[in-house]
């Protein structure tokens, strides 16, 4: 029988190979054309999210932002802590974090010079927002994380993950039924396996990163939105769309609405280390 590690790492394989994000990822810094769009306002509103980590933090810690991109979860929480810190392999992403945080007056946060898998980098909670999905050993990534906060680790995911909101409009167009990323149930299997057994707590909002989709949508709007999704720009793709227009979208007092997304939530997954180290 394969390991709850083993089968996370079948299931990332199967997504990866079914996905022309796979030669996307290959790139050096395969976020470089994207980084600029997780570039958050750091005094925005909290959502629902950035309610539900503050509550685990306290004003004397260090907060370990692993993989956190341009800062859109830690940067917003920085009032909240004593330090933040960055821990990103990319290089475009370093550099929004480090204009966001500058034009935002933020002086308690910094980028740690080296990768984190490779570095001593610790905090009293480290949090990871966005990751695992991409993560094919993830045993060792789990470990490194526990091992890196002295009290706290914070996960939060998407269930559905964010590469699988598109399955329904892949299938309703091209009858395609992609394989799915690692997720909610993959992870948590793994941790289980690991002897960790943490809160599950899910956040009851939508993807932050397509407010327009709940709704009210026009006609030209609908089908970029569609047309977004499918990383597609050509005019074969829009004509198959607006011949499917009624299957993709219901029509409502205020707009159009895709019926293809999925209700995606946000899960957070916690558990407190204790100080205890993992092997």
């Amino acid at each position: 029988m394969s390991s709850a590690a083993e089968r996370y790492a079948a299931v990332h394989d199967a997504a990866l190979a079914a996905r022309r994000f796979a030669d996307h990822r290959r790139r050096t810094d395969h976020w470089a054309d994207l980084a600029d769009q997780f570039r958050l306002d750091p005094h925005r509103p909290w959502d629902k999210n950035l309610q539900a980590i503050a509550r685990y933090l306290q004003p004397t810690d260090v907060l370990l932002d692993v993989g956190g991109g341009a800062g859109r979860v830690s940067l917003p929480l920085a009032g909240q802590v004593r330090q933040v810190v960055l821990a990103e392999p990319s290089e475009s992403m370093r550099g929004q974090f480090i204009q966001s945080r500058d034009g935002a007056g933020i002086t308690n946060a910094r980028v740690s010079p080296d990768w984190w898998l490779d570095s001593a980098e610790t905090g009293d909670v480290a949090i990871t927002s966005d990751v695992v999905y991409f993560v094919r050993d993830i045993v060792p990534f789990l470990a490194k994380l526990h091992n890196s906060a002295s009290r706290r680790v914070i996960i939060c995911i998407w269930r559905p993950t964010p590469g699988d909101m598109d399955n329904e409009l892949r299938r309703l167009l091209f009858d395609e039924r992609p394989a799915p990323w690692p997720g909610l149930p993959e992870l948590a299997a793994v941790l289980w396996e690991m002897g960790l057994l943490p809160d599950i707590q899910v956040i009851q909002q939508q993807p932050w990163w397509i407010p327009e989709a709940a709704g009210g949508l026009s006609a030209s709007q609908a089908v970029e939105l569609t047309m977004g999704r499918l990383e597609r720009d050509d005019e074969p793709t829009r004509a198959l769309i607006e011949s499917n227009f009624d299957r993709l979208f219901e029509r409502g007092s205020t707009g159009l609405s895709p019926r293809w997304l999925s209700d995606a939530r946000e899960v957070m997954i916690t558990w407190e280390t204790h100080g205890k180290q993992l092997d």
